[in-house]
């Protein structure tokens, strides 16, 4: 599916960023906010009458490398025509 899209949206974190004002807790607020993200992404496709599902099981190192990033790959959204 993800070869296959027009577009494929793909969101990492910097922990960092967070936990330096949250502390590990922030971890948790990350997770949280990619969430929201990801479902608002979703209705906004449908909304476009498009599909779209969250990719979450991906090798992480490879996601990395491939897209030269840093962060942390948490989501992979695929969009495209139904």
């Amino acid at each position: 599916m993800i070869e296959r899209v027009p577009i494929n949206i793909m969101i990492a974190a910097d922990y960092g960023r967070t936990t330096g004002s949250y502390g590990q807790r922030g971890i948790r607020y990350v997770h949280m906010e990619v969430g929201h993200v990801g479902q608002n992404i979703s209705l906004q496709a449908v909304a476009l009458n498009l599909g779209t599902v969250m990719i979450g099981a991906f090798e992480d190192k490879q996601v990395k490398e491939i897209l030269g990033i840093k962060e942390e790959p948490l989501y992979i959204i695929p969009i495209g025509k139904i």
